[in-house]
Parts: structure tokens; C-alpha cells; sequence
């Protein structure tokens, strides 16, 4: 695909060889390997870890220009770092695998609302 992507006649916006570009920087390592198969974005059918970054890392020469996705890396360590939001996932994986487990948080907070409600309305010096 990326040998059509530089024949004359096609599209000059070269997707695939920046994808790769991409996920050559995205993988240096075995573990890089290991944790995007993890999140259902790399499916490798033959061999092994070490052998998909390797030709993660030597499919890359000379397509791209190798620092195009740098601020992109940066960005998504950024987000990765920040502890909210891993807070918050851990919170959805951990808490709430189920709509039913998020419905009766919600049905929860409005009891307690409700209840609330009802107790300010019911206490003498309102009326």
C-alpha cells in the first residue's frame, strides 16, 4: 500500500505511510506491542512482540519525516499524565462496567435529592 501510495497516479496524501509513521513512533519496544494488542489497536498474527517493533522500526525509514508526530506524542503523554483523568477511568472500569451500576448512582443522587426536598418543606418554620 504505501508503493501505490508513491506511484504517480495516486492520491497524494500519503495515509497509510504516515499511519505507520505514526505507529513507528508510538512503538519502540516489545511492551509498546504488548499494550496497544492490549487496547485492540495492533492484532499480530505471526511472531512475536520483539519482532513487530522491530519492523515497526525499520518500516519507517525514509517514509516520513521522522519528528512530524512529536507534538501529538507530547499531547498524549500529557493527557496520560494528568491524574484526573486517570482517576476517572479507573472509576468507570473499576465501578461502573454496567449501565445499571451508572442508572443507580443517578437514582441514588436523586433520592437524596428528593429527600432533601421534602425535609425543608416539612420542617415548621417554612410555613
Amino acid at each position: 500500500m504505501v508503493a501505490y501510495e508513491m506511484c504517480q497516479d495516486a492520491p497524494d496524501d500519503y495515509a497509510v505511510a504516515s499511519y505507520i509513521g505514526f505507529l513507528d513512533d508510538l512503538i519502540d519496544h516489545a511492551d509498546d506491542v504488548k499494550k496497544l494488542r492490549s487496547k485492540h489497536i495492533l492484532h499480530k498474527l505471526l511472531g512475536s512482540d520483539e519482532d513487530v517493533a522491530q519492523i515497526f522500526n525499520e518500516i519507517n525509514n525514509g517514509l516520513v519525516d521522522p519528528g512530524i508526530y512529536d507534538d501529538v506524542k507530547d499531547c498524549i503523554q500529557k493527557h496520560y499524565d494528568k491524574r484526573v483523568n486517570t482517576w476517572i477511568v479507573e472509576a468507570l472500569h473499576n465501578h461502573f462496567k454496567s449501565p445499571w451500576t451508572f442508572m443507580a448512582l443517578i437514582a441514588a443522587i436523586l433520592i437524596l435529592i428528593l429527600t432533601g426536598v421534602q425535609t425543608y418543606y416539612a420542617h415548621p418554620a417554612c410555613l
